[in-house]
């Protein structure tokens, strides 16, 4: 199963204003250093994550701290030259434009050169579709419209960090008007900014567990965390100096109750950011509440001011000021050149991670003095700008022409097309998802009439249940039935939801409420033959997972013959490869000019191993046990592909998951024990 939903893992955050201001003021003279440490440690702590998933999994939190300082930082800016009456809207974007496009550009770029030239259409189609929504600023819509069960995996999606890109430059779009209006309110001004805070909170708080997804990726539910920021800049400038400094008036006059407030804010401000690196993983719904902890976190560290220990002897460390002075095109790099051997089907072993680090902090440190500080800083005037617009929109452009092209699908034989476009575009009719196949965030309600098959109730019911491996066996089961007569075909089938009568693990929400459907449907649909597959290896690796399954998947059986079902049908394990089946084809066809039948390259050893543990655990039962491996593969390797008048079809879409022609060629080969 690729990846669903997009876990915490998939964060990133770009701050995109260097300029840093003191507390009392935000001129651009004063500096603040501890800033820059703090980015640094944002920065990293997102690099972490990426490269070492299993050290620090709460390191995607950096993206709440860039949220938190990007809406500090700019609020700041603009209340500085609304005050100062000489805001203007051209003068800002254009300060957008030189400090965001020009790094943007350059990795955008790079992107589309390694799409045309080293991946597939199936890959260079999807880097092509990011690449346009990158330089329009909606790869959070983009991503959020993916995410589903079937969707590529997060690693073999190079830009996929700019969502969060997206989220800024969407708050950019209408920030400046808002602080215009407020500006003028005056008096009511503090009002509406916590009002509209506490409004994008509670819809976090309320779609988080229900729309996961689209709490994650869209600024209704992230703009809180830029607000934030906002509220500190405003209550800094117009409200006694901030909250450290309106405590401050409130307490003795002693220096060392001031310097003490300041301290236990920072101090404060760093030990949540630390709990949320350790306590916070990509198993929480998040943002949620659990966000509080880097946002509120990075507000102490802010609200401290520079002269707290913590801010002035850790946060203003050379090193870590390094990193925050490079994190806008550090992050930019890092997550293509993790993600580029992965869609080439490359081991990322902890040493190339290292590798990889090592070359991101070299070409960020270049992309920062030799394009962002010149640009920037040098070349300020009308025609920079246009130039940067006409160089972001002309590759966006060339990466919607990319996708429009199917990845250039047509410079491929005709032969090998099918396969090479095959990847990641699953035909869900195939499958019949949303009618008789649930996906992860739905429940049993939505299976329609047409999953049981009620033309001629005088014939023999077959019942097809399990998760999206067995809706892979319906187009094959459709196939050979209607080379027999006698039999008609129900299909329930849920995404990551196995056919047990108790699941120990699964990541659908809803499969015990599903599972609990379905049992009731096979109670009144009284079938004759139920078939039972799953994606085994996908619940659980643990001997005590598996033995936990495997017995729930015995007891399954015995209810069902106790039911009075005369023929009860286990499928194995498919088979199942480290890198999708169809790039395993198109490699080899690549190398040696000839698309093979067989192989195993890249095939799993874990998917010969499950497929015997199913078929222990349904000896003894009654149950007949159908084996994938031995259908599927033989001394030569795995079926990989089948050919009809010279066109070649993959068996597979993705990495285990039947495409029509590889279901209809295994039901074909297992007819006669399903339906003896």
């Amino acid at each position: 199963m690729n990846s669903v939903l997009p876990t915490a893992a998939d964060q990133s955050g770009l701050l995109i204003e260097h300029s840093l201001s003191t507390p009392a003021s935000f001129s651009h003279a004063a500096h603040r250093t501890d800033i820059d440490g703090l980015r640094g440690i944002a920065v990293l702590s997102v690099l972490a994550v990426h490269s070492f998933p299993h050290w620090l999994q709460g390191g995607f939190i950096g993206v709440d701290i860039f949220f938190v300082l990007s809406g500090y930082l700019i609020t700041g800016i603009l209340l500085q030259s609304l005050e100062a009456k000489r805001f203007s809207y051209i003068d800002f974007y254009a300060r957008r434009v030189r400090r965001i496009f020009p790094a943007l550009c350059l990795v955008l770029f790079a992107c589309l050169v390694f799409a045309a030239l080293y991946t597939f259409p199936a890959q260079s189609r999807i880097v092509g579709k990011h690449v346009g929504a990158g330089a329009m600023f909606i790869s959070n819509f983009v991503l959020w419209q993916e995410s589903g069960y079937f969707d590529v995996s997060s690693e073999a999606k190079p830009l996929l960090h700019l969502w969060s890109l997206g989220i800024e430059e969407q708050f950019y779009l209408v920030w400046p008007v808002v602080m215009v209006l407020l500006f003028k309110l005056k008096r009511a001004a503090l009002w509406v900014l916590c009002t509209a805070l506490l409004a994008s909170f509670a819809c976090n708080l309320f779609f988080v567990v229900v729309k996961p997804s689209a709490t994650f990726f869209l600024p209704p539910t992230r703009f809180w965390e830029l607000m934030v920021g906002a509220l500190l800049a405003y209550l800094t400038r117009y409200h006694d100096g901030g909250p450290v400094a309106w405590l401050r008036l409130r307490l003795p006059a002693a220096s060392w109750a001031h310097r003490w407030m300041a301290d236990a804010f920072a101090t404060g401000g760093l030990m949540m950011l630390l709990i949320a690196l350790v306590m916070i993983d990509k198993g929480v719904y998040f943002p949620g509440w659990w966000a509080l902890l880097p946002t509120i976190g990075t507000f102490a560290l802010l609200a401290a001011g520079p002269a707290a220990w913590i801010n002035r002897q850790v946060l203003s460390q050379p090193i870590l000021r390094f990193y925050g002075a490079i994190s806008y095109p550090l992050y930019l790099w890092h997550w293509p050149l993790l993600s580029f051997p992965v869609v080439m089907g490359l081991e990322l072993t902890n040493e190339v991670r290292v590798m990889i680090l090592i070359g991101s902090v070299v070409l960020a440190s270049l992309t920062y003095e030799l394009i962002e500080k010149p640009i920037r800083y040098g070349l300020t005037g009308p025609r920079t700008i246009w130039v940067l617009c006409g160089a972001l929109a002309t590759i966006g452009l060339g990466g919607l022409v990319l996708k429009q092209t199917d990845g250039l699908l047509n410079t491929f034989p005709e032969s090998v097309r099918t396969i090479a476009a095959t990847e990641f575009r699953f035909d869900y009719s195939d499958y019949r998802v949303d009618k008789c196949m649930t996906r992860l965030h739905q429940g049993p309600e939505i299976f329609s009439e047409e999953c049981v098959d009620r033309r001629d109730t005088s014939r023999k019911l077959v019942f097809l249940w399990g998760d999206s491996h067995a809706a892979s066996l319906y187009p094959g089961l459709v196939k050979v039935m209607n080379e027999r007569p006698g039999y008609r075909l129900a299909q329930y089938t849920a995404a990551a939801c196995p056919p047990l009568l108790t699941v120990p693990t699964s990541a659908n929400k809803h499969c015990e409420r599903t599972n609990k459907f379905i049992l009731e449907r096979l109670i009144a649909e009284k079938p004759d033959t139920v078939v039972l597959k799953g994606h085994w290896a996908l619940y659980g690796t643990a001997s005590g997972e598996v033995s936990a399954h495997m017995a729930s998947l015995r007891e399954t059986v015995q209810y069902l013959k106790t039911l009075g079902v005369r023929r009860v049908v286990v499928f194995g394990h498919l088979p199942t490869w480290s890198i999708p089946q169809p790039s395993v084809l198109m490699k080899q066809w690549r190398k040696n000019d000839v698309v093979p039948e067989r192989t195993n390259e890249y095939l799993k050893p874990t998917s010969v191993s499950y497929d015997k543990v199913v078929e222990q655990a349904a000896q003894g039962t009654g149950a007949v046990f159908v084996s994938p491996i031995a259908h599927l593969c033989n001394a030569a390797g795995c079926q990989v592909s089948t050919s009809d008048s010279g066109i070649f079809h993959a068996v597979t879409n993705d990495d285990c998951h039947l495409t029509a022609q590889g279901s209809e060629l295994l039901m074909q080969r297992s007819a006669a024990e399903v339906f003896n």
